[in-house]
């Protein structure tokens, strides 16, 4: 009975959807093959990003969230694509709400390990600076490339210059007539945003020195698919990265992976340095064999593991429902934690919307005061939320669950139960 709710409001929202903007691929954005099997269909959803002002509710448009699998070289791949300035243009992601130590840490690391006096810096992506403004303090020479004007003019008040535009080949040209080429280029969480991975790549190729070095951070497909991270799949995210699909990818561009580090950031992602074939100085470390030979254990995704996870889906989409409407029924209340994109995906797709869930608490200030594209649910501050005597939490930002309940732990002290959704459903 509840499966069909289910697939009844999702047929209900199709009905409904005002449909934006999209454009569709035909080839693989990697090999350029034609061999695409799609393995999940999440129907028509909002865009997870677009945090509407309270005029705005009702007015969003959908969007068609399809997954494929390429049969050639194995990439997960989103070919719905909408447009960057929708997408971009007014960001709310700002990565210093949660991740400022992280980025740090990062920071002290690349400068032990690759930086000279007198290194110059790029960061495609930059957002609000939370990577590069440590970087300049230390005294380098930074350059931030971010088309998010919103976002980027704070990472300018913090001393950082940036482009305002999309990286590529054109704004390596302007930077390198400018500044001349980079030792080092950083690229995180963003290389999933990009639909034209060739442009992004030769822009690299051009701007990076010889014995320069490529790093970036991307989620990482095993371990979304082991933890079940239906969630992580949005408009925004078009790519969904391996080792075994990257390598033959940055061959193209003569670059190659020297050395991977697994991280627990985002519920699995991995960090990669890579170099030019040709730079002999930087020897190809045995962290990258390990995560080869990790991968291989796994076996191959293939079609039979893929439809699997999208019945697996299925039945936790269906069981999530039903433990929140069974707290609905006994007459409490039930409030959401964290507003992210993962968030926007899992309720829309779960059927969550104001019926459920009072209002969602989020750090964000981009954020507060607005509402959840598509189930239009309030956000607000944690203030309002701990004057509040609600007694159930579902804890939307789960990555982030022990920062959280060590956060608020008084709400916990006072009996308060966070609903955890990831891996798997439990009560805390």
């Amino acid at each position: 009975m509840l499966a069909q709710f289910l697939l009844n409001y999702t047929q209900m929202t199709k009905r409904k959807a005002k449909l934006g903007k999209f454009k569709k691929r035909s080839i693989c954005r990697f090999c350029k093959s034609r061999k695409l099997i799609k393995f999940l269909d999440f129907g028509y959803m909002p865009h997870a990003g677009n945090y509407l002002k309270p005029w705005e509710v009702g007015k969003e448009y959908y969007y068609p969230l399809r997954i494929f699998f390429c049969k050639s070289c194995g990439l997960i791949q989103n070919l719905d694509i909408i447009s960057s300035e929708t997408l971009f243009k007014n960001y709310h992601y700002l990565s210093s709400v949660s991740l400022t130590k992280h980025f740090q840490e990062y920071a002290e690391e690349v400068k032990k390990k690759f930086l000279n006096e007198n290194s110059f810096i790029v960061e495609i992506g930059s957002n609000d600076g939370v990577l590069l403004s440590p970087l300049l303090k230390m005294g380098y020479k930074v350059l931030g490339v971010d088309p998010a004007v919103n976002v980027g003019r704070i990472a300018k008040k913090k001393g950082i210059n940036v482009v305002f535009d999309y990286f590529g080949v054109k704004v390596a040209d302007r930077i390198l007539k400018k500044n001349g080429k980079a030792d080092v280029i950083l690229a995180n969480n963003v290389l999933a945003h990009i639909d034209n991975m060739d442009n992004v790549f030769s822009g690299i190729s051009k701007l990076l020195k010889s014995d320069g070095v490529l790093i970036f951070e991307v989620h990482y497909f095993p371990d979304l698919l082991k933890m079940m991270q239906y969630d992580f799949f949005y408009g925004e995210h078009l790519s969904y990265y391996n080792l075994s699909t990257l390598n033959p990818f940055l061959n193209k561009f003569n670059l190659e992976i020297f050395d991977v580090k697994k991280m627990s950031i985002h519920s699995g992602s991995i960090r990669v340095y890579a170099k030019f074939k040709t730079n002999n100085k930087l020897k190809i470390e045995v962290s990258v064999g390990k995560l080869k030979k990790y991968e291989c254990g796994l076996g191959h995704v293939d079609e039979k593991i893929l439809k699997n996870f999208d019945l697996k889906i299925d039945k936790h989409r269906v069981n999530i429902k039903r433990l929140l409407l069974g707290i609905k029924k006994s007459g409490s209340r039930i409030v959401g934690y964290g507003a992210g994109g993962r968030a926007n995906t899992f309720l829309s797709t779960c059927g969550i919307g104001n019926d459920i869930l009072d209002y969602i608490v989020d750090e964000s200030l981009e954020r507060q005061g607005r509402f959840t594209p598509g189930t239009h649910i309030p956000i607000v501050s944690p203030e309002i939320f701990r004057k509040d005597s609600v007694k159930y939490v579902l804890l939307l930002a789960w990555n982030y669950k022990k920062e959280i309940i060590k956060k608020e732990r008084a709400f916990v002290k006072n009996g308060g139960k966070f609903i955890v959704s990831f891996p798997g459903i439990s009560m805390t």
